[in-house]
């Protein structure tokens, strides 16, 4: 009798942990897409392409960088998810602040908050929502 308990359990046990990572995988939104939005101030388009593979192309007025991001699994108590980027290469270009400075290396974290569709979303400088910028839209999968 043990060893068919083992084996039930075996056999149960990563269903169990499957159904319940499944659950909570499809909870969290989907980052990845292609997010826009334009400075009301003054007409500045920005785009962020998030990837599957982590990687991360922003283009801020005339400026583009390449990035890696990393976004928490759940989100900080304001609903906002915590996403890290660090700049990888800067190929330069008047951003829409009007600074040309290199940002290569650059490390740095916003906090996203997604609207009810998912569809749209707005960054933050920290989880309370100083700061924030958008509202962005997903106009690519």
């Amino acid at each position: 009798m043990p060893e068919a308990a083992g084996r039930l359990v075996a056999t149960i046990l990563p269903l169990l942990l499957g159904a319940s990572w499944g659950a909570a995988h499809g909870q969290q939104p989907d980052i990845v897409g292609t997010w826009e939005w334009t400075r009301k101030k003054d007409g500045c388009p920005e785009q962020f392409v998030y990837r599957r593979d982590g990687t991360l192309s922003i283009r801020r007025g005339e400026e583009r960088t390449e990035n890696t991001f990393r976004m928490s699994w759940a989100p900080e108590p304001g609903g906002r998810y915590r996403v890290a980027v660090v700049t990888v290469r800067d190929d330069g270009g008047r951003d829409c602040d009007g600074s040309t400075e290199d940002s290569t290396g650059r490390q740095g974290v916003v906090y996203v908050l997604f609207g009810q569709s998912r569809e749209t979303m707005i960054q933050c400088g920290s989880p309370a929502g100083a700061d924030c910028t958008g509202l962005m839209r997903r106009t690519a999968p």
